[in-house]
């Protein structure tokens, strides 16, 4: 008998731990692995030591700095004014009053050569408006110029685009690897010295070298050689991510030193700090470079995007970009240029007329910037967006069009979906109140969710920042929580219960309606978690910052107020995706890590499987039977109270998360709205809250299994570390099994006695 109840006890357990450890889905603050790591380690199979070991000591051999609990911390700047120069964080204004370099990290003296040539033209090469910027720019006016190798459809595709003079163009031709090719793509540019845009798509083997050259007429380019990069292991790569270069750009620091924006000086100052980070990120040898866009400051001044293009990296690795707004910005009084620059300089595979961007300048010239596109590397699907079109329909559409396209050419799934774009909806400096980005987070991050976005990557707001994993939904939170700043802060600039510094009403219970929830798991390593993580790069030539009026934000894991140029180095594998962010020096300031099992990959967490709306519903129900104040502004709000929380009921994808919120913002809404009958408003609120009783008794049960789960992990967290590609636990796990056997045999034999 005692035999037969340990045998069952320990099949129990075995299950039981099997079940714990072959797909773990990480909830909330579930995972903590900033604990010491001797103690991790020794609990870790000899595959998982092996690829620690190799990871940690791949990012040590360029001298990073990463501390020996793996977490990365930076002080924040806790006071309203910076200590250093003055300024005051919350200033929206970035680009004034401020005279020193104060707390920038990197970009801390002019160049020696900028320097000198400002000192020969006694000011004159730094002056805007004068022999030295603007459309007086040096340019590359060579006959062959701006030579960029582009991504192709996936990893075994490139294309190299070229500009040759408008005289020399059916003359010209691309010899690659000893072979011969006429361009496929050729353009009239935008560009006022009369250039053709020319493009060769190529197949290539991974890992090869290749040696290439261009003849125009009796002209031949230097030769060049390309190096690309096997695939590692479960399909690795890594690429090196890029925030807003910006070349030519500055702000009021600049200004003081006698380099003004869209001068000569600032414009070879900009290129050369801009190089810090490129050679920096080239040491650590990714498979390719990614920008955010706002490559240059004028995309009509032509020598700024020659300068921009001005460095090995661009013909002899692969590079891939998308636009930012600054990419759209003319000379208006340029009266010879069309602005098609990013569809001249840039080959994008898959691209769509979804997402393209048209307008008229002043001057009566065109601006054209191409749609959305794609293109796949390893087991990763990036979908790169142009968020100058500010038409989420047109997003959402091409969204789903290219997963549907590129998981049929693979005919199977992607372990990783990611999104690029300028505009960030999550970002922490002055942009992150603007108007157009708050829109862009109400709409955007819906349409991520529901396609199993993994990460988004901006740029646009030149700070630094990581959020949490975000899912869609509107959230209540009082204006303290919302923002980190307490609301009689003059720095809030509240008037009429509105905030000018965060665009955001306040409700007269004192709560705040923002969008996105975020899911905040705990240290800087998850396991299959739940919603969309958002990087927001700084500068990384460290041309321009901003100040930090959101760094405490509800969204926010990490931000980083340093004034720095960084750039990441993000790491891709079948079942793991890393962030290693770090400046121009090597110095490592955040390091964050994704791990997947397969079976999440394949069948991927379903926000709105197990989610019930009852609550909602009635809540609804109730409110809808009340008899309003006939008045139109009473009307509207409460139309629009209404029909946010409908569309909540009806969205069949929408979280638990995002249906309890919809219940608080729609009593947060509902403070505002008359009723006719103040006792059936009163007994409604009665009703509601024993309704909100019966939830809190309801869920407790389910919370209480929650909080056991988090300690179970947490145990066999410390005890048994799960093979993420195959879900089997070590030997370890199995002593947890044997002890909880005895344990189960103990209880039998006490209620046997």
């Amino acid at each position: 008998m005692k035999f037969n109840k340990l045998l069952v006890a320990l099949m129990i357990s075995a299950v039981s731990s099997t079940a714990f450890c072959s797909n773990v889905r990480a909830d909330e603050k579930n995972l903590k692995i900033n604990e010491n790591k001797q103690s991790q380690v020794s609990n870790l199979s000899d595959e998982e030591i092996d690829n620690l070991v190799n990871f940690i000591n791949d990012y040590n051999s360029y001298k990073a700095d990463i501390p020996e609990d793996d977490e990365v911390l930076f002080e924040k700047n806790e006071k309203n004014i910076r200590e250093v120069d003055g300024t005051n964080k919350f200033n929206r204004a970035t680009e004034t009053d401020r005279d020193t370099f104060g707390e920038d990290k990197n970009v801390t003296n002019i160049d020696p050569e900028v320097k000198e040539k400002l000192e020969e033209t006694e000011g004159e090469y730094g002056k805007k408006d004068g022999a030295y910027a603007g459309n007086n720019l040096r340019e590359n006016t060579d006959p062959i110029k701006d030579i960029v190798v582009n991504n192709g459809d996936n990893e075994n595709q490139i294309a190299i685009t070229y500009f040759v003079r408008n005289d020399l163009s059916n003359q010209s031709y691309l010899v690659f690897d000893g072979k011969t090719y006429k361009a496929a793509r050729v353009y009239q540019t935008g560009d006022s010295k009369g250039y053709m845009s020319h493009t060769v798509v190529l197949d290539i083997v991974t890992g090869n070298t290749y040696t290439y050259y261009i003849k125009a007429g009796s002209y031949t380019s230097d030769t060049y050689t390309l190096k690309t990069k096997p695939l590692g292991e479960n399909n690795e790569f890594s690429l090196a991510y890029f925030g807003d270069p910006q070349i030519g750009s500055g702000d009021s620091v600049w200004d003081s030193k006698g380099l003004n924006k869209n001068t000569q000086a600032k414009v070879e100052q900009d290129k050369i700090d801009f190089a810090k980070a490129i050679d920096r990120a080239m040491k650590m040898d990714p498979h390719f470079y990614f920008s955010m866009g706002d490559n240059v400051e004028i995309a009509g001044y032509e020598g700024e995007y020659d300068s921009f293009l001005d460095h090995d990296m661009f013909r002899e690795r692969i590079f891939s970009t998308v636009t930012g707004n600054h990419e759209t910005y003319m000379d208006k009084n340029d009266d010879n240029q069309q602005n098609t620059v990013f569809r001249d300089h840039f080959y994008l595979p898959n691209v769509s007329e979804l997402g393209s961007f048209t307008k008229n300048n002043e001057d009566g010239t065109l601006t054209y910037v191409p749609g959305d596109y794609y293109y796949t590397y390893g087991d990763t699907l990036f979908i790169n967006l142009n968020s100058n079109n500010t038409n989420s329909n047109e997003h959402k559409e091409f969204i789903e069009k290219a997963i549907r396209e590129a998981e049929r050419k693979r005919n199977g799934k992607f372990s990783w979906k990611v999104v690029s774009f300028h505009h960030a909806p999550y970002s922490t400096a002055t942009h992150t109140s603007d108007l157009d980005i708050i829109e862009r987070r109400k709409e955007l991050v819906k349409i991520f969710n529901d396609n199993g976005i993994d990460i988004v990557l901006n740029g646009h707001d030149h700070i630094y920042t990581r959020s949490k994993h975000m899912l869609a939904g509107e959230k209540t939170l009082s204006f303290e929580d919302a923002y980190g700043v307490d609301p009689s802060n003059e720095n809030a600039k509240i008037k009429d219960g509105y905030s000018e510094t965060f665009n955001n009403k306040i409700y007269k219970n004192g709560k705040v309606i923002v969008d996105g929830i975020g899911l905040d798991y705990e240290g800087n390593k998850v396991i299959n978690p739940r919603g969309t993580l958002f990087l927001t790069m700084a500068g990384s030539a460290g041309a321009k910052f901003y100040n930090p009026i959101g760094e405490d934000s509800w969204f926010v894991a990490k931000s980083l107020d340093d004034r720095s140029q960084l750039f990441s180095n993000l790491r891709f594998s079948k079942n793991s995706f890393a962030i290693l962010t770090m400046d121009a020096t090597g110095k490592v300031v955040d390091l964050y890590k994704i791990e997947k099992t397969d079976d999440f990959i394949n069948n991927p967490y379903d926000e709105g499987e197990n989610a019930t709306k009852e609550s909602l519903k009635n809540f609804v129900d109730k409110i809808e039977s009340l008899i309003l104040v006939e008045d139109s502004e009473n009307i509207r709000k409460y139309d629009e109270a209404i029909s946010k929380a409908k569309s909540v009921l009806n969205d069949r994808l929408a979280s638990q998360e995002e249906i309890d919120q919809a219940i608080e913002v729609l009593k947060t809404r509902l403070c505002e709205i008359e009723f006719a009958d103040a006792k059936i408003v009163n007994e409604t609120k009665e009703l509601d809250k024993e309704e909100v009783e019966n939830r809190k008794n309801s869920q407790k049960t389910s919370k209480d299994e929650r909080e056991l789960n988090k300690e179970t992990n947490k145990n066999l967290e410390k005890v048994s570390k799960e093979n993420v590609k195959t879900g089997v636990s070590s030997i370890m796990g199995y002593a947890i099994s044997l002890f909880t056997a005895a344990g189960a045999l103990f209880a039998s034999n006490k209620e046997d006695r």
